[in-house]
């Protein structure tokens, strides 16, 4: 979600998919007045809460990124995104989950 974010201010900032995501964010939060960047903040504490363990609890190492990267790149899940993220968007994904 914050990786979309980041992606859609840099190169598509008119987006309606911004507006989406302060859509999003006042649903998950229960605030009309919420925006996006609070809806990051809601998820990033639940995962907390859950205690979703980091990719490198999974054996997961940064040799493996760039495999990682090349099958992301094309899922078909990444179609729907609403932004196409670039191999060094998904990298840096990656690297914050290790």
């Amino acid at each position: 979600m914050a990786a979309n974010l980041k992606a859609l201010r840099r190169r598509a900032p008119d987006s309606g998919a911004l507006r989406r995501y302060d859509e999003v964010a006042q649903i998950l939060t229960s605030d009309p007045a919420a925006r996006a960047a609070d809806g990051v903040a809601w998820i990033s504490k639940l995962c907390a809460d859950l205690k979703i363990a980091p990719l490198s609890a999974y054996q997961v190492t940064r040799a493996d990124l760039p495999a990682l990267v090349e099958k992301a790149a094309q899922a078909s899940s990444m179609k729907a995104n609403p932004i196409a993220l670039t191999s060094e968007d998904l990298h840096r994904i990656l690297e914050e989950a290790l």
